[in-house]
This record gives C-alpha cells, structure tokens and sequence, in this order.
C-alpha cells in the first residue's frame, strides 16, 4: 500500500500532465477562435464590396456557427484546466504537509488567537507554526470560521468523541471527495491562494472579511420576508397591467382606440418602475454582490448532498440541510443563482424598455420573495453546515496523512487515566521525540525537572494538545493514548501588555486565577503549568508554586508542572508520592552540549545555565 506522500507525488504529476494539456488546449482553441472571427470578418466584408449578399450571409452563418462551436470546446476546456490547475495545487499543497513543509502556508489564524483561552495561545492551536495552519483546508468563509470554533470547542461528551471519530475516519479515506470539494471552492473564488505571497495573502484576507460581511446581510435579507410581494394581488398586478397596456397597444395600432391610451398607460408603467426604485436595487445588488459566493455554496452543497457516507456524524449534518419540502439545499440554491441571472439583465441596454414594458423588476422582486419564502430561513443553517462539513476534511488529514497515528480511546470514569504509549508532538515532524507517560487519581501531578532547553515545555505541550486532539475526535501521535474527559487549562506564555498596563507577572496570576476558578467549579480539569511564578524571587516563586500545587491536588485537579525549583521535589515525599518526580537532562561531548528529550523517573541532577552562559560570551570566574 502507497504511503500518502507516494501518493501526492503521483497525484502532482498526473494533474500536472492534465493542466499541460488542457492549458495547451484552451491556448490552441483560443487562437483558432481568433482566426475563424477575423476570416469571417473579412470573407462578410469581401462579398459585401463585392455585392455577393447571398455568399456574404452564406460565410456569416458558416463563420458564425464555427466561432460558437470553437466558443463551446473552448469554455469546456477553459473549465478542465481550471479543475486541473485547483487539484495540482492542492495536491502539493498536501505533500508539502507530509513533507512538514506546511508551516510556509499562508493562512495561519492569528486572530483566532486569545490569550484569555484556556489553551488555544499556550498549546500553538493558531498562529505561525500553529494546528489550524497545518490542517486547514477551507475554501469558504464559513468553513475557515467553523474549523476555529471546533478548535476552541473540543467535546466532552464520550459519544459524541466517537461519533466524530468515525466521521473524520469516513472523511479521511475519502480523498477524491475531499480534493473535489476542495476545488469547487479554488476553482470558483479567484481570491483564494495556496501560496506564501504576502499580497495575495492580504488580498485573500480582505476578501474573506469582505464575504462576513455580505453572510451577515445575506442572513438578515433572508430572513426579512415582505409579504406583499408574494401577495396574489401583486401577482395579478405585474401580469396584468402589463398585459392590458400591450392589449391596448395592439389596439391602437388597429385604430380601434385613440393612441393616447396605450402611451399613457405605458407612461404610468414607467413611473411605477421609477416610484422607490432605490429599495428594489438594495435586494438587487446584495444578491449580485454574493453571486459568486453562491456558486462557491451550491458547487460545495451539491457534492456533499450527493456523495454517500456511512457515519452517524455526518449523515446527521445532511439532515440538516433538507427544507420543509425535503427538496436539497445545493437545488434551492441554484433557483437563487437563476434568479440573479435574471436580474443580471438589468445591465442590457435594452433592458429600460423591458423593464418598461413588462414590469421587469417587479418580477424578479417576486421571485426573490417567494424564494425566501421557502429557502430563506434555512440560509445561515445551510451554510453553517457546509462551514462544518469543510472544517471536518480538514480535520480529517491528520487521519489520512499519519496512518501510524492511532486514534485515542476514552476510559471509563471508574478507572481514569492518561496513559500515552511513545506520544510524541503532531506539529514536530522532524527530530520528534517521543515519551510515555501515566496519570492517574493515584499519581495525579507529575513535577517535572531538568536544565534549559531539555525538552520540559515541549513535553507539556505535547501532552496538552494530544489531550485536545482526543477531544476534537483527532488520532494521536502515539502507540497507544488512553485519557478521560478533562478539561485542558495552560499557563505557559504569558507577556507584557503596554497597551493594558498588564505586567507578565500579573498575566500569570490572571491564568492561575483561571485554573484555580475552573477547580472550584468543580471541573474536572488538567493544568499545564510551565515555571509559575516565574516573574518574581525565587522565595515567593517557591512559596506561591507549593501552595498552589496543594491547592490543585486537593481539589482533584490532575496536571504537569515544569520547573528549575529543585526544591519543590521535596513535595513528593510530602505528597505520599501524589506529586510524583520527572526530569529530562542533557550531557556533553567535546565541549558541546546535547540532549536527548528523553523523560526520566526522579529529580534532575544536572545543571546548564552557567555553560550557557560562557557560550554566549559572560565571563564566568
């Protein structure tokens, strides 16, 4: 069986060979299409001067006919090379991942980043190196909106963990499915771009702020039902008045009527087209400013009602998208998108007599009613839907691209514990580490010891976001992973905020007062905490670290605390082995300082600070 980078490999090269192909094509065709329009040109303009008119019509038909059908072939493969050039990038841009070059995409999230989250800004869920820049794939704005909300919302609930085991498991065999997704989304939004260019990168974020904004009137539009419009009297009015006026008109041609008649009533119907026009043009214009934004929908609604999936997850969310007459969401959608081509012919020069004539707008405003009518209400549920669906392929690489992860299994509440077998970190694909550990209510905190830059920090971030992941229904990258539901805190960054008056210190205190509020509400919790205190003496860091690792224990918190306070490893003994010793340690050789990332049992014995020190230039006597 091929390997996922074997198989992007030949992906890129099958798609690269159809983008060649169809690229030449559409080049060709394009050509050929010029040089039947200027031979046609000429060949009309020589019999014209020739006053050869029936070979003159002759060579326009003939000439005319070619130019549509080259027109055809040419639209199709114009079509072909943009599907093939959306599959190519996004297949290098899955092989850049499992070659762990993925931290070069664009799109990292950072202002899904909060210090306030109990996790997300400690644990590298967003920002430059961070969980969504590696996996997100989202070709929508509701997609990239919903797979930052999942991140910061992992479940609790054991069942639903597994449903959305099964569900990301289902997705994650689905590659063609996924990609073809995927592509509805390149192939239709110009903007969106999966290369590391910073214009294109400010461009494709202007355009996703942009497209919130439209959702956001989209959604109050939708809602916003006129029933006037849909009225049975509006309807006999736009049919017969403009009926009577052409009744009359036809009359007054055959001189049965005075001429008067049918120009004052086709004068009343221009008034009536000019009376509150600027309300009209509002709905007008909102769906033309979100037209493409709804094929990008319809294309990705389409293929998702109509692919077959097994899982209890999924087939749940398709449910979701059917309306009150069991018609699919991807149809209702594309009666929209018709609608907009019908009010697209507002832009034809002919198109102020027609409107004139036939009431033109007030048809198309009683198309858009009666849509809403039946589809506006489910429009943000349709497309919070879809945002899921994309969030959850997303989510579901990191299944497909490490088939030796294993998925995590949720223990039983009688007999807890987090007992990870070679767990290593998912965003460290190269030079990984991996250790194992146990937690469990009799051994509840691990103090973690050792010497700068050892592997402490990465550990407990390893830990963290491998109990995430369980939660989110995402395999670990480990042997084996057994935890309970926990709810995860951190306090591991923490900076100085000038523009708040906030000191790093103080920072700390309010991510302590977070873990400590969270216990007493008697959440089942696992801190992360990496040299508390750290921002004041080493008195007070000891005293205050003591104290506050007591008060966690005593209140059933589990956890990993990292520290260069050797002394708080006293609290083992004093703990009756609760709070249980760990380190990691480095060793040298030709003057030259290693580590191995390995974790040890006990209390770290060595020290590097001072070696560190004569490195940088301090002179050490």
């Amino acid at each position: 069986m091929r390997t996922p980078e074997e198989k992007y490999k030949k992906r890129v090269d099958v798609y690269k060979t159809k983008l060649e192909l169809y690229t030449a094509r559409s080049s060709n065709t394009g050509n050929y299409k010029l040089l039947v329009f200027f031979a046609g040109l000429i060949g009309i303009a020589v019999f014209f001067f020739l006053k050869l008119y029936i070979l003159m019509a002759a060579i326009a038909l003939l000439f005319g006919g070619l130019f549509l059908y080259l027109s055809a072939i040419h639209n199709t493969f114009i079509k072909n090379k943009n599907y093939y050039h959306a599959m190519f990038q996004i297949n290098q841009m899955c092989l850049k991942r499992v070659e762990g070059e993925w931290n070069e995409f664009p799109d990292i999230g950072e202002e899904f980043m909060s210090p306030q989250h109990n996790y997300t800004y400690d644990l590298d869920i967003f920002g430059k190196g961070s969980l969504f820049q590696m996996l997100n794939m989202t070709a929508t704005y509701s997609g990239r909106q919903k797979l930052a909300e999942i991140l910061l919302n992992p479940l609790d609930k054991k069942e639903e963990i597994y449903k959305r085991q099964e569900a990301l498991q289902e997705l994650g065999n689905k590659l063609i499915f996924r990609h073809r997704l995927f592509s509805n989304g390149l192939t239709l939004n110009k903007n969106t771009t999966l290369t590391n260019d910073k214009d294109s990168d400010k461009k494709r974020k202007k355009t996703l702020l942009d497209t919130m904004n439209k959702l956001d009137d989209v959604y109050s539009w939708a809602k916003e039902e006129k029933s006037l419009y849909t009225s049975p009297k509006f309807k006999l009015f736009i049919f017969g008045v403009p009926a009577l006026s052409f009744c009359m008109l036809i009359l007054g041609i055959m001189g049965l009527v005075p001429v008067y008649i049918p120009i004052v009533l086709y004068l009343l119907q221009f008034i009536m087209i000019g009376f509150r026009a600027e309300n009209r043009n509002k709905s007008f214009e909102l769906v033309e400013k979100y037209s493409d934004t709804l094929k990008i929908y319809k294309s990705i609604l389409k293929k998702f009602e109509t692919e077959k999936f097994s899982s209890i997850y999924i087939n749940n969310l398709k449910n979701r998208l059917k309306d009150d007459y069991g018609s699919p969401a991807w149809k209702q959608i594309e009666k929209l998108s018709k609608i907009w081509e019908l009010i697209a012919n507002r832009y034809n020069l002919m198109h102020i007599f027609v409107n004139t004539a036939v009431l033109w707008d007030f048809h198309c405003l009683a198309a858009l009613e009666n849509w809403k009518k039946s589809g506006g209400k489910h429009v943000e549920k349709w497309f919070d839907t879809i945002g899921e669906v994309e969030a959850l392929c997303s989510l579901s690489l990191m299944w497909h691209d490490n088939p030796e992860y294993v998925m995590p299994r949720i223990c039983e509440e009688n007999a807890p514990r987090v007992e990870a077998l070679n767990l290593g970190h998912p965003l460290l694909s190269k030079n990984r580490k991996c250790n194992s550990i146990i937690i469990n209510s009799k051994e509840p905190i691990l103090l973690i010891t050792g010497s700068n830059m050892s592997g402490k920090s990465t550990f407990l971030r390893t830990v963290g976001m491998s109990l995430v992941l369980s939660y989110l229904g995402l395999p670990i990258c480990a042997e084996s992973f057994i935890c309970p539901v926990l709810k995860v805190y951190a306090c591991m960054r923490t900076s100085d905020n000038l523009g708040q008056s906030v000191s790093s210190f103080y920072a700390e205190l309010l991510r302590v007062k977070m873990i400590v509020e969270a216990v007493e509400r008697g959440e089942k919790v696992f801190f992360l905490l990496d040299e508390i205190f750290k921002g004041t003496n080493s008195a007070d860091r000891h005293t205050g670290a003591k104290m506050l690792i007591n008060q966690l224990d005593k209140k059933g918190a589990w956890g990993l605390v990292s520290t260069h306070d050797l002394e708080l490893a006293d609290m083992e003994n004093e703990s009756q082995g609760r709070i249980r010793n760990y380190h990691f340690k480095e060793y040298y050789k030709d003057n030259q300082i290693y580590f191995d990332y390995q974790l040890r049992k006990g209390v770290s014995d060595t020290r590097n600070a001072i070696y560190l020190m004569k490195m940088a230039g301090v002179n050490i006597e």
